[in-house]
Formats: structure tokens, sequence, C-alpha cells
């Protein structure tokens, strides 16, 4: 029966001619799959089908993601972030006898 199938790597493949001279056979595979199965016309991808379970689980999981994605932008949002500049957050800082010398001479230390 899967001999309709070319397989591939990515996903399996059936030629639009196959599609229109045995379609009951080639939904009867489709529909048993758990991935997509891309039709070719020419040997060229032209349309890609899958069983509606799969459709509707795929749409399920966009929606989700699509609303965690939602969340964490409204979150960003509501986020303010307190910077502090160095020369703030160190002026009280000590460095001793490295006080006056440029970042070439501390790495050379």
């Amino acid at each position: 029966m899967t001999n309709i199938l070319e397989k591939n790597n990515g996903l399996d493949k059936i030629a639009s001619t196959t599609v229109r001279r045995k379609y009951t056979e080639v939904a009867k595979i489709v529909k048993s799959l758990k991935k997509p199965v891309e039709i070719t016309v020419n040997g060229k991808a032209d349309l890609v089908i899958m069983n509606p379970e799969l459709f509707e689980g795929l749409m399920d999981l966009l929606e989700d993601y699509h609303d965690q994605l939602t969340v964490l932008k409204l979150e960003t949002r509501n986020t303010k972030a307190n910077f502090v500049s160095s020369n703030k957050l160190f002026k009280n800082v000590s460095l001793g006898e490295y006080e006056d010398m440029s970042i070439d001479e501390l790495l050379d230390q």
C-alpha cells in the first residue's frame, strides 16, 4: 500500500498524478501517518497534506506557543531594569596602587 510513497530524509512524497489516480489509497495512507506528506508536481514540492488530527495538534501547539510569547512580551514590558553606571557603582572604591594605571598596564600585570 505504501509503495506509492517516495521515502525521503524529510517528508515522504507522492506525485500529484498518483493522488489523482489513486485518491482513496493516498487518503488512507496519509490518514494513517503521524507526519505530513508532500505532493509533488514534476518532481518539485507543490503541496503538503496531513491527517486532520495531526493538523489540529499542530494548530493547538502553535496557539500555545503564541500564548506563551504574548505572556513573555507582557512580562518583559512590565519589568523595568534599573541600570547603574559603573562610575556611580565604583565611585567610593579605592584601587590603591592600580588607581592610575591604564587597562593595558593592568593587563600586563
